[in-house]
């Protein structure tokens, strides 16, 4: 399966905060996963050999792409195209591309709720992102449309967990940015997901065996949804 990763949004994130201008232009941001670390590419090689290496993933909101450069680099015949709301960091993950020879990680400006892209993908991998996100119901729906049919969703949410502990964050910019948990304005549970997608989802991190790490607590659900062929 092929897909283009080109051209820009025709809507932006729903966001409480800029992340352009008030992170990856403004501070000397660092390149690694904001949910599990430098672990996320073990996981995500351990899905690939566990329900089949997908021909192509659509990583949504992929800021840095650690997971997707270091998976990228060790399955060569999968296509990556990953997407993020920041034009910076998209530059910055197209040169980074470039200087490593990887022809098959592409990257390009786009946005949830309202993806621009309409290509379907065997993977579409969307971690720390719905936190930010105001219409996650809707999101929800624009990721699962993207997956081709035998395809898989991954994701993670925001629920109650996750707002007890924004709320015990001080105050600052980290707090500000999950402003829509700490209102309860777009928090899910398995339920929620069920009723949205119309599947069941699994636990991603019982998959990939990270299940008693510190990271996959019930503040950061990682589920996996696959999609009918």
């Amino acid at each position: 399966m092929t897909a283009t990763a080109s051209g820009s949004p025709s809507h932006l994130l729903t966001m409480p905060m800029d992340w352009e201008a008030e992170f990856y232009a403004a501070t000397d941001w660092e390149r690694g996963a904001y949910v599990g670390g430098e672990d996320m590419a073990d996981h995500l090689a351990t899905f690939f050999d566990r329900v089949g290496v997908p021909d192509s993933v659509g990583s949504v909101g992929c800021g840095p792409a650690a997971a997707e450069f270091a998976v990228a680099e060790a399955y060569p015949d999968t296509e990556f195209h990953c997407y993020d709301i920041a034009p910076s960091v998209v530059a910055a993950n197209r040169e980074k591309a470039r200087e490593e020879g990887l022809g098959n990680v592409h990257f390009a400006v786009d946005s949830l709720p309202d993806l621009a892209v309409d290509d379907e993908f065997d993977l579409v991998y969307c971690v720390a992102v719905l936190y930010f996100v105001e219409d996650v119901e809707d999101a929800l729906r624009a990721l699962y449309d993207r997956v081709a049919p035998g395809g898989h969703l991954v994701f993670t949410y925001p629920n109650s967990y996750l707002r007890a502990w924004v709320r015990d964050l001080p105050e600052g910019q980290k707090r500000e940015a999950f402003s829509l948990v700490e209102a309860g304005e777009n928090l899910l549970t398995y339920d929620d997901l069920e009723d949205v997608l119309g599947t069941r989802p699994r636990s991603y991190w019982t998959l990939v065996d990270a299940r008693d790490e510190e990271y996959a607590s019930r503040r950061a659900p990682a589920v996996f949804v696959p999609k009918r062929a």
